[in-house]
């Protein structure tokens, strides 16, 4: 059974409506206009804007299957269901527990974006809260701000240098380094 999430985090949850189905161990994020987002806000985007990114999602969804992408359920024509593997790292963020869970984090985050790089892909959203694991496997979601490169390199290096930084502060070179 899907029970709506709300995060305890200020400033999370742009557009999609998140449901969590702990015993099943699945997540749903609907796609729909007006809905109430993860960060308790009503977004503003209207329904063309909403399906766009929908479609953004689905589109790199599909493209980049693997082990750095949870595993996709079902989608609809609003909503994607994948396997849910826990909470994200933002709620391990203050001690850096997630260190815990993937002591490699910051080789795990070099091979994503490795992965990402030959996928010609700027995920554009790095943030902690984007980041869950599978039994020490660092896994990535949200690609609705996703860009084929080198389209949305702004954003991607500030991705670099507000978020992905927080794990290591010496990661945004390493990232930097694979631009091109």
């Amino acid at each position: 059974m899907f029970e709506k999430y709300s995060s305890p985090h200020h400033g999370v949850g742009t557009i999609v409506d998140v449901s969590i189905d702990n015993y099943n161990g699945l997540i749903k994020r609907k796609f729909q206009a007006g809905s109430v987002t993860v960060g308790g806000k009503v977004h503003e985007y209207n329904s063309n804007q909403v399906k766009g990114f929908f479609n953004n999602e689905v589109f790199w969804l599909n493209r980049l299957k693997s082990k750095w992408i949870p595993e996709t359920v079902e989608i609809g024509n609003d909503f994607i269901v994948q396997k849910y593997y826990g909470p994200c790292l933002l709620d391990f963020k203050p001690n850096k527990e997630y260190l815990k869970y993937v002591p490699d984090i910051v080789d795990q985050i070099i091979e994503m974006y490795r992965f990402f790089k030959l996928c010609n892909v700027y995920k554009r959203n790095g943030s902690l809260s984007n980041l869950t694991h599978n039994k020490g496997q660092l896994i990535a979601f949200d690609f609705k701000w996703a860009r084929p490169r080198p389209g949305g390199l702004t954003m991607e290096t500030h991705s670099y240098k507000e978020w992905l930084s927080k794990i290591d502060p010496e990661i945004t070179e390493k990232l930097m380094e694979m631009i091109d």
